[in-house]
């Protein structure tokens, strides 16, 4: 694992559940990444604006303004718009995720999110998500 900070991709993680929150820092920063935890769509807008991260996981849902507010918002932003997204929720994500997102993209040109996953998480898998989106393409 290489340790040089400079090298180091940041994740934000936008969850409203501490105790969740502080397992998916676990699982990154374990996987040697730099983790912001950003507990309100309030919160994450701000830290994107100043730390801009190279990928966010979301939770979808959350009080006050909803996570799916928050992509919106995100996502309705130029400068923003290429920040990947996971989407990590507690829904099921064929039936009642596509729900959300096709209503979030109704009326606005919404780039669906870079991936999903459902809770309960595999770290396992969530760092092979966040890997692979975060990995430059290989020419063919």
């Amino acid at each position: 694992m290489d340790n040089d900070t400079s090298t180091k991709k940041h994740v934000l993680i936008v969850e409203d559940d501490p105790d969740f929150a502080a397992l998916l820092r676990s699982i990154l920063t374990q996987a040697g990444y730099t983790v912001a935890t950003a507990y309100n769509c309030e919160d994450a807008l701000n830290v994107v604006r100043k730390q801009r991260p190279d990928i966010i996981t979301l939770d979808i849902h959350m009080p006050r303004k909803s996570g799916a507010l928050f992509y919106r918002k995100l996502m309705s932003d130029a400068s923003f718009r290429e920040i990947p997204v996971v989407v990590v929720t507690g829904l099921t994500v064929d039936r009642e995720m596509g729900t959300i997102i096709r209503s979030l993209m109704e009326t606005d040109r919404i780039p669906h999110p870079a991936a999903y996953v459902e809770k309960p998480v595999d770290g396992a898998r969530l760092l092979g998500t966040i890997e692979e989106i975060l990995s430059p393409a290989v020419p063919a």
